[in-house]
């Protein structure tokens, strides 16, 4: 591999690595605005310019290779300081002074670089120019275009090109008078366009649901795992005083690279809805707050008692929590217990090698589900499971299948005994004996297994609303107060320890390694908590 010096440290990187990541990993920030490590070279913002030892005129970093033997300045020549300053006071021409009431303020690129590259004066004398008609417009339901900002830098439109393969963007118009729109003028309706916000490094393009909700150096992203479909896309959640406020992409070059779909990204506010907070016990029609300690102890012996035992799980949730449940339900009580699935939109998403990954699959773990040897089963095989009579019914996620919600399920579950866990109000909560309040995906912890066979940590951002618990606690308090002393599991950690040694699909697998652990290698501005 060759070796280049970037301001005098020197480091080894492949072949055909250009100046800005072999720079970033000499721990050298090259400045850009049209640079994407996942879409194509253009060359058109000319910030990263550097000076290489023996060339004639400085070289833009993006587009440069590195060669054995190459000694690169940045930071330390003053042709490319006065280079990078000229540049800024070019894109700073026209661009509008609104930085305190612009939505990108805090994770503007164009911000960062005035601000270490830039000058504290300007040339420009003549009248800003304008575009009357595109600010605050509304390009698509997502999207929000103020075009006075705009630097031209055509990421938003190379990604419409070269990763949605829609196409749906363009420029317009000639020359100064250039403006970004759909091709043929209709609204944006691109099924990934909130990513042209996530790539637009100004203000130009903002997402209009979370325009103006909450300042970004405000925020802190913990790594998570997206839960609208199968393919597992990694994402942080974004929040603030234990409030979700958004999701954005998270690098991982094996499942969406950089991207995120708009279906799973406004999945971020359902986290927010929580009705049920406190344990509750339904005595003569009436539902009774109690505490943990009186459910566990009064579901432990309606659990050890009950002879005919049906569980009804989900691929929503968690490899650890699927575990405990097979575990504590089927092989300890030898009842019997369910995976209901169904099929979704189909959904795709764009990897790192511009490869497609789709599914069909609703659940971010039906797969887990799988390797775990759990049944899964459809609308009809579930309400058969459902029919009769049981001493005990344990329903670990209502929203597992759309039939739960159904007149007929619920004149199935008023028959028997149910355990619910619920986060949100949910019609089985009508017919529920017992319901316990259970932690949104923002305050669980635990795994998925993508239907690519990746299996992948997400973690908590903040504490449960009320007495919430995550599932796989309320199971493990549930296993000790019925004396299983082999589930008496602390952790997630340990759960997923334990599956690991018992489960041939989990073997090998480290917790630590599973990723979620570390910050993003590509993140233009980080707000880690």
């Amino acid at each position: 591999m060759p070796k280049v010096t970037i301001d005098g440290t020197v480091v080894e990187v492949p072949a055909g690595t250009n100046l800005i990541e072999a720079a970033r990993q000499a721990g050298v920030a090259i400045p850009y605005f049209c640079y994407h490590p996942y879409l194509s070279i253009v060359g058109q913002c000319r910030i990263c310019m550097v000076e290489i030892e023996g060339a004639p005129r400085l070289a833009i970093a993006c587009a440069t290779p590195v060669t054995d033997g190459m000694v690169v300045r940045s930071e330390t020549s003053a042709r490319v300081k006065e280079a990078r300053d000229a540049v800024m006071e070019f894109l700073l021409a026209n661009h509008p002074l609104d930085c305190p009431v612009c939505d990108q303020a805090g994770e503007c690129l164009l911000q960062d670089h005035s601000f270490t590259e830039g000058r504290d004066t300007t040339h420009m004398v003549e009248t800003r120019r304008t575009f009357p008609g595109l600010e605050r417009r509304l390009l698509g339901p997502h999207i929000v275009q103020n075009q006075n900002r705009c630097i031209h830098c055509s990421r938003c439109i190379r990604f419409t090109q070269e990763i949605s393969e829609t196409a749906a963007l363009t420029y317009k118009s000639r020359g100064n008078h250039a403006f970004i729109d759909t091709f043929d003028g209709q609204p944006f309706t691109d099924p990934f366009s909130a990513c042209t916000a996530d790539v637009c490094p100004v203000g130009a393009l903002t997402i209009r649901e979370f325009r103006f909700r909450k300042r970004a150096w405000k925020l802190r992203s913990t790594p998570s795992v997206c839960p609208g479909c199968s393919i597992g896309c990694n994402l942080w959640i974004d929040h603030h005083e234990r409030t979700v406020y958004r999701f954005t992409p998270r690098e991982n070059p094996a499942v969406n690279a950089t991207w995120l779909c708009d279906f799973g990204r406004f999945l971020a506010e359902s986290l927010n809805e929580t009705h049920c907070l406190h344990p509750l016990h339904r005595v003569e029609g009436q539902l009774h707050r109690v505490s943990w300690g009186e459910a566990m102890r009064a579901l432990a012996l309606d659990v050890s008692a009950a002879r005919t035992l049906r569980v009804v799980a989900s691929a929503n949730l968690s490899n650890e929590t699927l575990f405990l449940a097979r575990e504590l339900f089927v092989r300890h009580l030898k009842g019997e217990l369910v995976v209901p699935v169904h099929p979704g939109e189909p959904r795709r998403m764009k990897n790192g090698k511009g490869e497609w990954l789709y599914s069909r699959d609703a659940h971010p773990n039906s797969e887990g589900a799988r390797r775990l040897g759990l049944e899964l089963v459809d609308g009809e095989r579930l309400a058969r499971f459902l029919y009769g009579a049981a001493d005990l019914t344990v329903i670990l996620d209502p929203t597992a299948h759309p039939y739960l919600s159904t007149a007929e399920a619920l004149q199935l579950l008023r028959v028997s005994p149910t355990l619910s866990l619920a986060r949100t109000n949910h019609p089985t909560a009508e017919v529920a004996s017992w319901l316990l309040p259970v932690a949104s995906l923002a305050s669980d912890e635990g795994t998925f297994t993508s239907s690519g066979g990746h299996v992948q940590r997400f973690q908590p951002a903040f504490s449960p609303a009320g007495e919430a618990r995550p599932a796989w606690q309320i199971l493990q308090l549930l296993a000790r107060a019925m004396g299983v002393s082999a589930l008496d599991l602390d952790s997630p950690a340990a759960v997923f320890a334990a599956m690991a040694t018992k489960e041939k699909g989990f073997s090998g697998l480290e917790w630590e390694r599973l990723g979620g652990g570390s910050p993003s290698t590509y993140r233009e501005h980080q707000h880690v908590g």
